[in-house]
């Protein structure tokens, strides 16, 4: 099957965004990697989420006041390594809505980061999706034992998206590691949860 090309909703003039029947799905989602490249609608909508003073909040951390051209760079060093894999989340129209990413990789388990910067959609399980398909990729591709993350104990939405995904509170916390070091909250507000392949193959 043809790879699929479409104009993101919303976005009229923008280049067409082509989804690669290779990429993880799952529902309503494709997971874009940022192996691939992306567009500069994508790097702004990226970096607006990490700009947002809610999501901040909401996401442990403090507005980003580096440029773009400096996000860029962070990111792809970031990218470039060898412990982490991410993903730009599109809708089903090819719109982006965030990110997710695995990283702390070893060979049998990594940590799990996701950020849905679109407010609007949010509460309408993109989220979740998002979290199901990259734990397809995590488990069958990888074939990964066991995944983790943090969340913080304020977010209890990004909490119940968790457990609809198959992930379970776990009662020590792991050492916090910065995703992309912009500023994250004491260890204290931290909630850990995981999930391993044998409770993701039974879920």
């Amino acid at each position: 099957m043809p790879a699929q090309t479409i104009v993101p909703w919303g976005l009229p003039y923008a280049k067409k965004v082509t989804l690669s029947n290779t990429w993880p799905r799952h529902g309503k989602v494709t997971l874009k990697p940022f192996t691939e490249t992306l567009t500069e609608t994508e790097w702004r909508r990226f970096y607006e989420c990490f700009r947002d003073p809610e999501i901040a909040e909401w996401n442990g951390s403090r507005p980003l006041k580096m440029p773009l051209w400096l996000f860029k760079r962070v990111v792809m060093g970031e990218v470039s390594r060898g412990d982490r894999m991410g993903f730009g989340i599109l809708d089903e129209k090819g719109e982006w809505l965030g990110t997710v990413e695995l990283y702390e990789m070893t060979r049998t388990e990594a940590t799990l980061g996701i950020l849905i910067g679109a407010k609007n959609r949010w509460g309408q399980g993109y989220g979740t999706d998002a979290v199901k398909a990259v734990l397809e990729y995590a488990f069958c591709t990888l074939r990964l034992q066991k995944v983790k993350l943090r969340t913080y104990k304020h977010n209890l939405r990004a909490q119940r998206a968790f457990e609809k995904a198959g992930f379970r509170h776990v009662p020590t916390p792991p050492a916090p590691t910065p995703r992309f070091n912009f500023g994250l909250a004491p260890k204290s507000e931290f909630v850990p949860m995981e999930i391993t392949r044998e409770d993701w193959e039974c879920f």
